[in-house]
């Protein structure tokens, strides 16, 4: 027998020896070889998911395929790797959800995330954006990959995290495409912005199916009031509709010009509130474009005054009217500077001005000035303060009826009843002297009730 390298020699069959020699010398660098192209492969063609191990020249699968269409062109792709004799799948599909449900949920600092996401990327996602948005929150991650998210389901679960931010305690989550929010909002301007989010903000294809974010009580509770050329404005919060109609009512019959309501409908008023509203607004009617801030219990009083003693006296009757526990806050009535300084004749025809629609009224027999004739006199107040420079008379007159020392009485009596209040009113009392003239100077005919109507009246000489 010849020795064995007689045999070998490179033609023919022998060169077929000796590649075969040369195969099974160099098997685990082949091996190795297969495998990178074959990972490699599966990589550009989009199925980074699967991993690949090799025994001889056969390959097999691993991993959590997205789907099994997925999983098909996994295997197809390995095949066509040179040097791949069998491709074995051992890879799992990712399983569907059907509902797919994604909840974000919050106490406090901590946060869980938990029920689908569509791929291990989505999930890093969207851990991560939570850690963005809740920086010193500890996040607990439930998640699981399952097949079947909603159209748009990145955007619609980062929409629920983000909106998880805003609460102190709650959930935000997805089931299908159906949204659903519950929770305590960190304070009003964070449920507003919340609420606003709800209404153009949602991701397309996603419908709201509950909203139960609780309304937080603003701190402070407050209620503004702001007149301007006889118009009202309101802003700030009422407890319900129908205290809100209620207030509008009330208003509308004062500002005849209109009522601009920017109130908010929200629970949570101290008791008392609105009453105070109520009372506080009779007391207004001496100011120039009056208003006031209701804060709590604390009110602050906005607007202008004639005098100084005006608005001494609009402070007291406001704090008479306040209800228990409610209080005036600091600050005052501005006052308005005087107006331009006139003539004497001219200042006594702003007085009989003043007079031409709505005459001075008192109780019946009485020289009691009557309250509806306020705004009245503060006008007359007014005009006084446009001549500040003359002396005024203040004249009264009655009618013929009665006896005529009475009548005279009567006059006297109202003439100094005009005075005292001008006086109080802050016009200087050196300015000022009453003198009666009973029935003895008519202006129309006492056989008439029109006719005593106008005789019984209060007129103005200025000098």
């Amino acid at each position: 027998m010849g020795r064995w390298t007689d045999w070998l020699v490179p033609t023919g069959g022998a060169a077929v020896l000796l590649t075969a020699v040369g195969w099974l010398v160099s098997f685990g660098p082949v091996a190795d070889d297969v495998s990178g192209r074959a990972s490699a492969q599966l990589k550009s063609e989009g199925h980074g998911w699967a991993s690949v191990a090799i025994d001889g020249r056969d390959v097999t699968l691993t991993g959590v395929a997205p789907s099994e269409a997925a999983l098909q062109l996994a295997i197809d792709s390995a095949d066509r790797v040179f040097g791949v004799r069998v491709v074995e799948a051992k890879a799992t599909v990712v399983p569907i959800a059907d509902p797919y449900i994604f909840s974000a949920s919050r106490e406090g600092d901590r946060v869980t995330l938990s029920g689908s996401v569509p791929s291990q990327e989505s999930r890093a996602a969207l851990l991560a954006w939570a850690k963005k948005v809740m920086p010193t929150a500890t996040i607990e991650d439930k998640l699981a990959i399952a097949r079947g998210a909603p159209v748009n389901f990145p955007a619609a679960a980062a929409f629920a995290v983000g909106q998880l931010a805003d609460l102190k305690q709650g959930a935000a989550g997805l089931v299908g495409a159906g949204y659903s929010i519950a929770g305590d909002p960190k304070d009003h301007a964070t449920y507003l912005r919340l609420k606003e989010a709800l209404k153009s903000a949602l991701p397309a294809d996603v419908k709201i199916v509950a909203d139960e974010l609780v309304v937080p009580i603003p701190s402070p509770y407050r209620f503004g009031l702001t007149t301007a050329g006889g118009k009202a404005t309101i802003d700030g919060y009422l407890p319900d509709a129908a205290t809100r109609a209620k207030v509008l009512e009330a208003l509308r019959a004062r500002f005849t010009a209109g009522v601009e309501d920017k109130v908010e409908v929200i629970p949570g008023a101290p008791a008392g509130f609105v009453d105070a509203i109520l009372k506080l607004l009779p007391g207004l009617s001496r100011l120039t474009d009056g208003g006031f801030d209701l804060s709590g219990t604390t009110v602050s009083v906005k607007g202008g005054v004639l005098t100084e003693a005006i608005g001494r006296q609009v402070l007291d009757r406001l704090k008479g009217l306040l209800p228990a526990g409610f209080m005036l806050g600091a600050g005052a009535p501005k006052v308005l500077p005087p107006p331009p300084q006139v003539d004497a004749a001219t200042c006594q025809s702003l007085l009989a001005k003043v007079q031409t629609g709505e005459k001075i009224l008192f109780e019946t027999g009485k020289a009691r000035l009557d309250e509806r004739s306020i705004a009245v006199l503060d006008a007359l107040v007014g005009g006084s303060l446009a001549c500040l420079e003359a002396r005024i008379t203040v004249e009264g007159h009655t009618d013929a009826d009665g006896d005529e020392a009475a009548n005279q009485a009567l006059s006297e009596a109202r003439a100094a009843a005009v005075v005292g209040y001008l006086t109080s009113a802050g016009i200087d009392a050196r300015r000022l002297s009453a003198v009666g003239h009973g029935a003895t100077r008519p202006v129309a005919s006492n056989d008439t009730a029109e006719g005593k109507q106008k005789n019984r009246r209060i007129d103005f000489l200025v000098e």
